[in-house]
């Protein structure tokens, strides 16, 4: 799979633990489950350019407290561009990263998890008072074990410690493929709307890991990244349920607690195919978008 290539020719494996890095002592006192990421390589040989040219610029008063990023390594550039102009925007206390689980590996309705990640730029933190408290509202226990290879996670690590070194995470995995379990998602956007008033939306940032559009010809693909489009483009007036991708119901959280007043900005739109050249009838879109509030 296009993917699995990807994965394997720009990225490699760090061999850390805690038993083997003396930094990672403290992370390992406070949660025992260290989840190994992936640190990207200098040089690449393909692909489009290191610095993709954005598709639209926010203005400088604009301020996004949510926004897309593809989990995809495939898609490295511009996971990077990405998380470089948000730092240029504003600060982030902590990532709270709506993750599809894509392994089926969940025993709980919601993943959580008081580990930490090993990148190559350092170590990240779960937020631990804000994992027991979604603990306590969602009713569920951790769940750790889906982490070692929850890639909708570990590939936004090193980006995360690369441009937010004192940022903290927490990690939230379910099921994300449609149809959306609308009492679920309900109850998982209710468990978070503490995090995103209007005081957390200036230290927090809810990251939706997706990708959309998957296993279609470049055909198909436009046609489902139009209708995503009527939404990312709107989504205060156009419908959640529009938008195609594997993290569907984070789409209707972030919905749900941008009551009707989401101003986005779609700084980047691409897909597999304009990357590597490769797999015409086997593509996944990137979307990589900015949300915040309108001025009312």
């Amino acid at each position: 799979m296009l993917v699995k290539r990807a994965v394997s020719l720009i990225f490699i494996v760090l061999s850390l633990s805690c038993n083997r890095n003396e930094s990672a002592s403290r992370a390992a006192e406070e949660a025992p489950i260290i989840y190994h990421t992936w640190h990207f390589l200098k040089e690449r040989k393909y692909g489009e350019p290191v610095n993709p040219p954005p598709r639209e610029i926010p203005p400088p008063e604009f301020f996004p407290w949510a926004g897309i990023v593809s989990h995809h390594l495939l898609a490295h550039d511009y996971i990077d561009s990405w998380f470089s102009r948000l730092a240029k925007m504003r600060d982030v206390s902590c990532f709270y990263i709506l993750c599809p689980s894509h392994w089926g590996l969940s025993t709980e309705p919601y993943s959580l998890t008081d580990g930490s990640w090993i990148s190559g730029f350092g170590i990240v933190d779960s937020n631990l008072k804000s994992v027991r408290k979604l603990e306590k509202s969602l009713n569920v226990g951790l769940d750790k074990r889906v982490f070692d290879v929850e890639h909708g996670a570990s590939t936004l690590m090193p980006y995360i410690k690369k441009y937010f070194p004192k940022a903290s995470a927490v990690v939230i995995a379910y099921e994300g493929e449609p149809p959306v379990n609308v009492p679920k998602s309900v109850k998982l956007a209710d468990a978070l709307e503490s995090f995103f008033d209007k005081k957390g939306k200036r230290k927090n940032f809810l990251l939706i890991s997706t990708d959309f559009s998957h296993h279609g010809n470049l055909e198909l693909t436009e046609k489902r990244d139009n209708n995503s489009l009527a939404y990312l483009k709107n989504p205060s007036t156009v419908s959640w349920n529009m938008a195609g991708c594997d993290n569907k119901p984070a789409i209707f959280i972030l919905d749900r607690l941008g009551k009707s007043n989401l101003e986005s900005f779609i700084l980047y739109h691409t897909n597999s195919w304009k990357i590597s050249n490769e797999w015409e009838h086997d593509v996944t879109s990137y979307f990589f978008v900015y949300f915040g509030d309108q001025k009312l």
